[in-house]
């Protein structure tokens, strides 16, 4: 396969109303490796698991355009798409993708349950912008991979354009206020890639004494990771100064 020899290129496969990759990733990308996007399509705006599901079914055609500029690793930048078809099913969408295209693909999931693995989590804090059937699934989910979710706070967003309005400041102040009941947990994550959270990881690692993972930090560790490049110089916190395991 062609590749381009002034830049390293990571392609994300987004959800339609997604912004929050495009905004968040540019800023921590090491020199010389940039992503290119490309969008899904979905029947509706709303939260549910089968408008979810449905959006996945057309990761093909957005993949294989997205092949044709060459990224050594494509990313289904979904948290909820990738978890909701089935426990274990994580890396479906993804194994689709590689078999299409040739070129390797994680989903936000897989990527999500690796990072937990690398930072030792156990007990976990989850923060979404979800509503609670899909915050239930995905409690399931983590359970289903040996990750407790002790409790959560969610800010119960019924369509995506809601947690596009939602500022990363939202986030850390609804962490924030919910310090109490982190305790005990030995993880924070914040789940779903539009929900704009990476300037605030390392502010929130140092307040609560924990590490922090959340659905666009582990999606960029995850591709930086197959592509064989080193993430410890890069500030988004513990994660990134994991060795590779």
């Amino acid at each position: 396969m062609a590749t381009d020899n002034r830049v390293r290129r990571i392609g994300i496969i987004a959800p339609p109303v997604n912004v929050a990759l495009e905004r968040e990733l540019p800023r921590y990308l090491p020199r010389g490796v940039v992503t290119n996007h490309n969008r899904l399509s979905r029947p509706e705006a709303a939260l549910t698991k089968e408008s979810l599901i449905a959006m996945g079914k057309t990761a093909d055609r957005a993949a294989l355009d997205l092949a044709k500029v060459h990224p050594e690793v494509l990313v289904y930048g979904c948290t909820s798409g990738s978890f909701l078809d089935g426990f274990g099913n994580e890396s479906a969408i993804a194994d689709r993708i590689t078999a299409l295209t040739g070129i390797p693909a994680v989903t936000t999931s897989t990527a999500v349950l690796e990072a937990l693995q690398a930072v030792g989590a156990r007990r976990i804090f989850m923060v979404t912008p979800y509503p609670d059937a899909v915050n239930d699934h995905e409690i399931g989910f983590l359970a289903h991979h040996g990750f407790e979710v002790a409790a959560y706070a969610s800010f119960h967003c019924a369509v995506s354009a809601e947690i596009m309005a939602l500022a990363s400041s939202d986030v850390a102040d609804l962490v924030l206020r919910n310090r109490e009941r982190i305790r005990g947990c030995d993880t924070l994550f914040v789940s779903c890639t539009n929900l704009l959270v990476l300037d605030q990881i390392e502010r929130l690692e140092s307040e609560l004494d924990l590490p922090v993972v959340t659905s666009n930090q582990a999606s960029l560790w995850a591709a930086l990771r197959r592509m064989g490049i080193a993430t410890d110089e890069i500030a988004l916190g513990g994660l990134f100064r994991v060795a590779a395991k």
